[in-house]
């Protein structure tokens, strides 16, 4: 096999295992960061991580399933709860994309008051524990699996760098629709 297509190693599920609990803890802080604020974005990101947390607890569930050998009732392995496992992700996906892009637009419409201070600081706490996790990851990437568990933290290190953004731009003009617009692309970013 070629190097971009190796297995992940066992010793990658440690380092997977503290990416999906660092990913759960920033989540939780976000969406309580989120609803105390009044921030969409930060509740957009704590939706987008949920659906992370779906992602990467497949990748670790397939890496230590993927160690099992084949049995007379399962000849494929384990295969098939991967796939299942992904379709489910996939549909948590949507529905999260569609929530946050129908509260985006209706905040857009009534745009609500936002505690900036309290966003920035969770944003930025989200963003550093986002670095965080690409750190721990770093060293496994020639696994497809743990690859695509990188590609999903980059994704939300991205809506991280967003929310601190749109936080530090709403204190220094208090156009609170910023949230909304925000909101809207973390949803097109699931």
């Amino acid at each position: 096999m070629s190097r971009m297509h190796r297995a992940a190693s066992p010793r990658a599920a440690r380092p997977l295992a503290l990416t999906l609990a660092l990913t759960l803890g920033i989540m939780a802080a976000e969406l309580l960061g989120g609803v105390v604020s009044g921030s969409l974005a930060l509740l957009a990101d704590a939706g987008h991580m949920l659906t992370d947390v779906l992602a990467l607890g497949v990748a670790l569930a397939a890496l230590l399933l993927g160690q099992r050998p084949a049995d007379e009732r399962r000849t494929y392995g384990y295969r098939r709860l991967e796939i299942l496992a992904a379709l489910a992700n996939g549909v948590a996906l949507v529905v999260v994309s569609g929530a946050i892009v129908l509260e985006a637009i209706e905040r857009w419409q009534a745009p609500q008051p936002v505690d900036t201070t309290l966003m920035s600081a969770v944003a930025a706490l989200g963003l550093a524990g986002n670095l965080l996790a690409l750190w721990l990851l770093r060293g496994h990437l020639d696994s497809l699996n743990l690859r695509g568990a990188f590609l999903h933290v980059l994704g939300d290190t991205l809506s991280s760098v967003g929310v601190v953004a749109a936080a530090l731009i709403m204190t220094a003009t208090g156009w609170t629709r910023l949230d909304a617009v925000v909101s809207l692309g973390i949803a097109l970013i699931i």
